[in-house]
């Protein structure tokens, strides 16, 4: 049977990174922000591929499972892929390669190899400083950093029921096979899909009203109560401000 997949990531990260786990979640939650931002704003090529080599050392340091590391990281780059194949013939400039009636630009190339290298960095630096996170101290970590309580609502929401639409799908799955169905490329594979995600949001729209009259009949009213708060440590300082060191000598680099 598959694994849940809200403590895929936290099995994944079990084994190692103690070190990590003290920090605050803030903190950590700070740090992928300002990688974020400096990705997209500040850093050019080289310095994005360096970026993406310590942030593997600190997935690794984190405990990550070399297998499960490898997993979404193929599953990210087949995305990045389409960007790689598609820019270099859509984004004009230099010429790099001409026939067939196109054009490949070498800023193309370059603006795409810059989109690949960050979406793997902030892929490697979430899964390195956010994958040991529970689900409700992350959300009571963006309550400190006052992001929207609505916001956190639905992200909190989310992660707790994708499991349970990820395991109605399985049902629904099994059914449609125990009953002779195979995927293939045909109008019936393509309507009974549609059937299926039909199902899916009907089944979801009904759990969500259960869901909200139960949660009313234990005393909702719409605030996440929070009992315990973060307090910053020495180490946590220290590792932001070597996070932010890093990050400006990376600038420097073309």
């Amino acid at each position: 049977m598959n694994r849940p997949l809200l403590v895929s990531a936290l099995a994944d990260a079990e084994g190692g990174g103690a070190w990590l786990r003290r920090l605050d979640p803030r903190t950590r939650l700070l740090c992928v922000l300002a990688a974020s931002l400096w990705a997209v704003l500040i850093a050019g090529t080289l310095a994005l591929l360096l970026a993406c080599a310590m942030a593997l050392v600190l997935a690794w340091a984190a405990g990550l499972r070399p297998q499960a590391l490898r997993r979404r990281l193929l599953s990210l780059n087949a995305f990045m892929l389409l960007a790689v194949l598609t820019l270099p013939f859509s984004t004009p400039g230099t010429a790099l390669w001409q026939g067939l009636g196109l054009r490949a630009s070498g800023e193309g190339l370059l603006q795409a190899t810059h989109i690949a290298l960050s979406g793997n960095l902030l892929m490697l630096l979430m899964l390195g400083l956010l994958s040991s996170i529970e689900p409700v101290t992350l959300a009571h970590a963006l309550l400190a950093l006052r992001v929207p309580e609505k916001l956190v609502r639905i992200l909190m929401f989310a992660l707790r029921y994708i499991d349970v639409l990820h395991a109605s799908q399985q049902r629904l799955g099994l059914a449609m096979r125990a009953r002779g169905f195979r995927l293939r490329s045909d109008l019936h594979t393509m309507r009974s899909m549609a059937m299926l995600v039909g199902c899916l949001i009907a089944h979801a729209a009904d759990r969500a009203l259960r869901i909200e009259q139960a949660m009313h009949c234990r005393g909702w009213r719409g605030r996440f109560p929070v009992l315990l708060h973060f307090q910053t440590a020495p180490h946590d300082l220290d590792f932001a401000a070597g996070f932010a060191l890093v990050l400006s000598l990376l600038s420097l680099l073309p």
